[in-house]
């Protein structure tokens, strides 16, 4: 992303409830809405799964993706985003400051294996552009203070 404002921030890390935890506490310091991208698109397809079983997966990614896309479209709103959907969309957060709070693989409390762990960092330090936040720990506390040092210096660098 190049240097414009982005109208939005969205936070992902490896896990989802952690990452949803910072984007609540990140949007009320700033005073910004919030929401949660995951959640966005299964209220919009009501009940994904039953949409993937009676209307096929073409129809369900359509779907899905119109969900991010209005997800993504939102102003002034900090947008948690779990790795799936930020992988397969990425290109529709480009009005967004994609920040990525990188927990030790042993803190990853979800079924990630050591391949998907190191090529999923790897992504999502590429799609980051420079806004990694590196945690010791689990700790929102910490991830929203170092969130909020790193926005301090990427707006004085704007």
């Amino acid at each position: 992303m190049d240097k414009k404002t982005p109208i939005n921030i969205a936070i992902v890390s490896l896990n989802d409830k952690f990452s949803n935890t910072i984007a609540s506490s990140l949007a009320s310091k700033l005073g910004m809405f919030v929401a949660d991208c995951h959640q966005m698109i299964v209220y919009e397809l009501i009940n994904p799964k039953d949409v993937l079983q009676k209307c096929g997966i073409d129809y369900f990614k359509k779907r899905e993706k119109s969900a991010v896309k209005n997800c993504a479209g939102f102003l002034d709103t900090v947008i948690s985003v779990n790795y799936d959907i930020i992988h397969e969309y990425h290109s529709l957060f480009e009005n967004s400051l994609i920040i990525y709070v990188k927990l030790p693989e042993e803190r990853i409390t979800q079924a990630v294996n050591k391949v998907s762990y190191t090529h999923r960092d790897e992504f999502l330090r590429e799609i980051a552009n420079g806004m990694v936040i590196e945690l010791e720990k689990r700790s929102s506390v910490q991830a929203v203070k170092k969130i909020m040092d790193k926005l301090g210096e990427y707006y004085e660098n704007c």
